[in-house]
């Protein structure tokens, strides 16, 4: 190696050790002024962290520009200080608390992620108790930290999820046009859309996609386990313009219903200990409940957005409906359980017939060879 190549070496390492320097300053300083929230001058934070004070002040230009901290410079009393005491970096300083919402985040997906999204977010959650681990062995108060199998979670109505079909439309989100192949539930066909993805949203444990079909000229929702293949369209970009924050999903807030069919209000009553069950759940922010009789009879009024969507929940729950309100609703319920019963008993008739075939069958055969 010649003596130019060897300086360009040592001025590299030395350029990243500078960099690890200011990184750790950082953290440093993060905790200190977090711990302090009167804040602390530039020469106690060169004292906490051992460097000098030019480190300091190259740590606290880097917290600004690359982690976008709170931080404001006090003139009168010459104090750093940090204007969010809550501000914490989850990924590189992680506090008990942030490993508590990953745990948590990642027991809630780990139903319906794939392999491959629960191995990253394994090895996340490993990675952040480790982390939490070195820095709490700094501390002599330091809290007891959450284990990081001590929450689970499982769902009957979640839909798998490919990860890497999700990180595509994560990244064309806003920014590029889609082509999807999707696979209808209801029609039963597979269309195609050349789609703007404007957001994603897990609702009851399935993950669906929102966006301006440029096929349809319209907005539209998409489920994104029916999306058999998503490649996003070379030199396209967004023409159609998003609509603000709260109205991505239309006027109403896609958290408690994801269709639109025919909306109105229900009043339902509810008996016994399904009344229990469901008096502490929440199907819509404008719910209003009261006990008919305390206890045992709930009446619960409840906007929707889906007569459909709402009728396949209340039949979840019909061993204790009393009443349902309007009639266009409660029809929906019984029409459902109609066409049910009818499939039930249409199988059970072909079953019949079945056995009535074979029973004459082996009759016939009784006869033909008599003493059988």
């Amino acid at each position: 190696m010649s003596a130019s190549k060897g300086a360009t070496v040592n001025r590299s390492d030395a350029k990243q050790d500078s960099s690890r320097t200011v990184q750790e300053t950082a953290r440093v300083i993060l905790r200190h002024l977090r711990d302090n929230p009167e804040g602390a001058s530039k020469e106690a934070l060169a004292v906490k962290a051992s460097v000098a004070g030019v480190t300091v002040q190259r740590a606290l230009k880097y917290m600004r520009e690359e982690w976008d901290a709170p931080l404001d410079f006090v003139h009168g009393s010459k104090l750093w200080r940090l204007l969010d005491p809550s501000f914490t970096l989850p990924l590189t300083d992680p506090e008990p608390e942030d490993l508590a919402a990953v745990v948590f985040a990642a027991a809630l997906l780990s139903p319906v992620a794939d392999p491959e999204l629960n191995a990253r977010l394994k090895r996340l959650v490993e990675q952040m108790d480790a982390a939490v681990e070195e820095s709490a062995k700094s501390k002599s108060d330091a809290p007891n930290k959450v284990r990081p199998r001590s929450v689970t979670a499982t769902v009957t109505t979640g839909t798998r999820m490919d990860s890497r079909l999700i990180g595509r439309l994560l990244q064309a989100v806003g920014s590029a046009v889609v082509r999807i192949e999707y696979d209808s539930p209801w029609s039963g066909t597979r269309k195609t859309h050349d789609l703007e993805p404007w957001q994603l949203r897990v609702h009851d444990g399935v993950m669906y996609l929102r966006g301006f079909s440029r096929t349809t000229g319209e907005p539209r929702v998409f489920r994104v386990t029916q999306i058999v293949h998503a490649r996003v369209l070379p030199g396209q970009t967004p023409r159609e313009p998003q609509p603000p924050k709260g109205n991505l999903w239309g006027n109403s807030d896609p958290g408690f219903g994801i269709d639109t069919d025919r909306p109105g209000l229900a009043t339902l009553r509810v008996r016994g200990g399904v009344a229990r069950w469901i008096a502490n759940m929440v199907w819509d922010p404008g719910q209003e409940d009261r006990w008919i009789e305390p206890g045992e009879l709930l009446e619960r009024r409840v906007p929707y957005h889906s007569c459909r969507e709402l009728a396949r929940r209340l039949l979840s729950i019909v061993d204790g409906l009393e009443s349902i309100e309007p009639a266009e609703l409660r029809e929906e319920v019984v029409s459902d359980a109609r066409a049910f019963l009818q499939r039930i008993d249409a199988a059970d008739a072909a079953d019949a017939a079945v056995k009535a075939d074979a029973a004459r069958a082996a009759n016939a055969a009784q006869t033909v060879i008599p003493g059988r």
